[in-house]
């Protein structure tokens, strides 16, 4: 079963998000820290993540370089925030996704899928 790893510190969303990937069928881990987010990744090694880059105690662009720098340079990431003006910052590291929240879900859903597809062919 492929795992998704949500790192959002809103806890009423990121429960939203768990619940509809659960409906997908994907085993989900929630964390509300990018300190717990980091520590989940090289424990867990998730398929596919969502990260929000407002955290409370670790910028969500600071575990971007993280992972794609150093912790697992080719896992999927998918950024969800409120905050569209970083953007471009993101995109220096090339996520899989740029969702603003309000949430498209179907959206969210397919990028996913297609991300997690993708990745189990390589």
């Amino acid at each position: 079963m492929n795992t998704i790893l949500i790192i959002e510190d809103d806890v009423d969303l990121a429960e939203l998000i768990a619940e509809r990937l659960r409906d997908e069928g994907f085993e989900i881990s929630v964390v509300y820290s990018g300190k717990e987010g980091i520590k989940k990744i090289i424990e867990q090694k998730p398929d596919c993540i969502t990260l929000d880059i407002n955290l409370p105690d670790i910028s969500g662009i600071e575990i971007l370089k993280e992972i794609k720098g150093s912790i697992n340079s080719n896992l999927p990431v998918i950024i969800v925030t409120s905050d569209d003006s970083i953007k471009s910052e993101c995109e220096k590291y090339n996520p899989e996704g740029f969702f603003k929240k309000p949430i498209d879900f179907k959206q969210l859903k397919k990028i996913i899928k297609i991300t997690v597809e993708k990745r189990q062919k390589k």
